[in-house]
């Protein structure tokens, strides 16, 4: 047979795979071994059964497979390895300063981190001002239609001013004095809420001063005087949606710093706390690992009362209600 045969074309398209190529090899041995049985072109023949050739023929293929496989498991790990590495890599990018802090102080302060948040992010700014967003541009498009009439805008700049109420219960931002003692992480977890908190409260501090001193006096002047009094009505209003916008920018970036403290407060995916008392401390929603380290009398207990993340493969979560046994993470 010619090089350039089939023979020569199966071997080039496994070149990229051992195992297969492998199997390739140990098929044209064996049809070699056939050919030569049965056209008796083997040389002089040896002197032992057949199916002792069979054996020791297939006892080298086993060897050859073997080492193929071995280098693919190795080829497989390493990549896995690979891929798990840069996943922590990738992980501990995401999470901020903050989750760079020692993981003993992180659980220790864990409570008063995440009560910081509640105060700060009592419900879903973000989602607020995005309502009264809409209810604005309805306030626009109500302005503009000449056939309803001027007092239903009175009514729904009401509404807007009942909406917007919903966001006095933010604290007013607060900026504690420079700790020497362990609390400083708290104070950096409070530093790094109250930055865009106080930028958000300046920018609803504007926006509660135009809806009340200029578009609600010009809407009740349209409601008494009629549509004369229409121009720069919608002026204001765009004004109000335009500084809506942009407290929903200030509120985006509030909601990633009080992400970046909840990752702080629950991953301890890969931690050492080992040397930390866990007495009177709320474990409750902490992610972990294989590779976190927890007291010898707490590990137990930890791992009953773990279900697997439903997020991530291989990190287990603190749930309230744990597992009937012991749940392993895999490494």
């Amino acid at each position: 047979m010619t090089p350039d045969g089939p023979r020569a074309r199966r071997r080039s398209n496994h070149r990229r795979d051992p195992v297969d190529a492998l199997l390739a090899a140990a098929h044209d041995q064996l049809g070699i071994a056939v050919t030569d049985r049965v056209n008796a072109r083997g040389g002089p023949p040896e002197l032992r059964t057949p199916d002792l050739a069979l054996d020791r023929l297939l006892a080298a293929s086993h060897r050859s497979l073997g080492h193929g496989i071995g280098r693919r498991l190795s080829r497989d790990a390493g990549a896995a390895l690979a891929q798990r590495h840069s996943a922590q890599r990738a992980r501990m990018a995401a999470k901020g300063s903050l989750s760079r802090r020692p993981a003993a102080v992180r659980v220790k302060y864990r409570e008063d981190a995440l009560r910081l948040v509640d105060l700060y992010w009592p419900f879903d700014l973000a989602e607020v001002l995005h309502e009264a967003i809409r209810i604005a541009e309805d306030l626009c498009d109500l302005l503009g239609d000449a056939v309803r009439p001027p007092g239903r805008a009175r009514v729904v700049v009401a509404g807007l001013h009942d909406h917007l109420e919903r966001l006095s219960r933010l604290p007013a931002p607060h900026r504690p004095p420079t700790s020497l003692t362990g609390l400083d992480y708290l104070d950096a977890v409070e530093s790094a809420l109250a930055d865009p908190a106080e930028r958000l409260a300046g920018d609803l501090h504007g926006i509660r001063e135009l809806l009340d001193e200029e578009l609600a006096p010009t809407v009740a002047a349209l409601e008494a005087g009629g549509r004369q009094y229409l121009f720069g009505v919608d002026a204001v209003a765009q004004d109000l949606i335009d500084d809506l916008a942009r407290g929903c920018e200030e509120a985006d970036v509030l909601a990633r710093a009080v992400a970046e403290v909840e990752r702080a407060s629950n991953d301890f995916v890969g931690a050492d706390l080992s040397n930390v008392k866990l007495d009177g401390v709320l474990l409750e929603g902490i992610l972990w690992d294989a590779a976190t380290l927890w007291p010898a009398q707490w590990e137990t207990r930890v791992r009953r009362a773990s279900l697997p993340c439903d997020e991530e493969e291989g990190v287990l979560v603190v749930a309230a209600q744990g597992s009937d046994s012991v749940v392993h993470a895999e490494a």
